[in-house]
């Protein structure tokens, strides 16, 4: 996983993927497309990986769709594995990628991201855009409404009103916005975007795996359910948790007042 549209560095419980194509502002192409979801999903199975910096390489973190790949997108025209059959169906098995990965993902915002590039940096789990980011849904001026989940997603973020507005005006904004709107946790200078990716990823890294896993889907499932639905479902969670040697190891970090070493298990 060193070479191609996606290049990957890991160290210490942490891995980097960058969006490699600076040339072109990281537009998504095919290969991206076939590149994508599995690196997700491999990293996700990954025991040494405890959290993931998602980026782009050069001044550009991803800006969308590579219309001249707009046409390879037919039936049948990428295989990734899945049994979808519909034209977009290789790019929607990207997000479901991301958003079925039960490790913490950080969006690093080195630059511009639009289209669908903003859709993927919304589906990350915490983002921290540099004060050069800047965003732009893209899809209204191009003739269509959304894709790779926007509209579930940025309303979830910033707001029904806001996000119908920012999707309808299609006007370029800047990060000082992004971090105001909720679409952003963070603005930092350039030159300490990746070192503060990493250093929440590193923090990230100190925690439980499995209950760091788990509170995410446990949120995530609570945008859509109920509350009676919401504390079963964090009861059989912490069924499943108190039995985990990372609970055992909590507690005995605790009476002998000394730091904790999760293994994930």
């Amino acid at each position: 996983m060193s070479e191609g549209r996606i290049v990957v560095e890991k160290a210490n419980g942490v891995a980097r993927m960058t969006i490699n194509r600076p040339e072109k502002h990281n537009a998504m192409d095919v290969q991206f497309f076939r590149e994508f979801g599995p690196c997700i999903d491999e990293l996700s199975r990954q025991a040494e990986v405890k959290a993931i910096v998602l980026t782009g390489a050069g001044r550009s973190f991803c800006s969308g769709i590579d219309i001249n790949a707009l046409a390879e997108f037919g039936p049948g025209s990428v295989t990734l594995g899945s049994s979808l059959s519909e034209p977009f169906g290789p790019l929607q098995s990207v997000v479901r990628s991301l958003r079925a990965c039960h490790k913490p993902v950080i969006a690093a915002v080195n630059g511009f991201a639009s289209g669908m590039g903003m859709s993927l940096l919304c589906l990350c789990d915490h983002r921290v855009a540099s004060e050069q980011a800047s965003f732009a849904p893209g899809f209204i001026r191009m003739g269509l409404a959304g894709e790779f989940g926007i509209t579930y997603v940025l309303p979830r973020l910033i707001g029904f009103p806001l996000a119908l507005k920012f999707l309808s005006t299609d006007e370029t904004r800047d990060a000082r916005w992004a971090e105001k709107a909720g679409l952003v946790d963070e603005v930092v200078s350039a030159e300490s975007l990746i070192e503060t990716a990493q250093a929440l990823a590193a923090k990230l890294v100190e925690m439980p795996p499995l209950a760091l896993g788990m509170v995410k889907e446990l949120l995530y499932q609570g945008l859509e359910s109920n509350f009676d639905y919401q504390i079963q479902s964090e009861a059989y969670a912490a069924s499943i948790l108190l039995g985990t040697e990372d609970f055992q190891e909590a507690t005995r970090a605790f009476l002998e007042k000394r730091p904790p070493v999760f293994k994930g298990r």
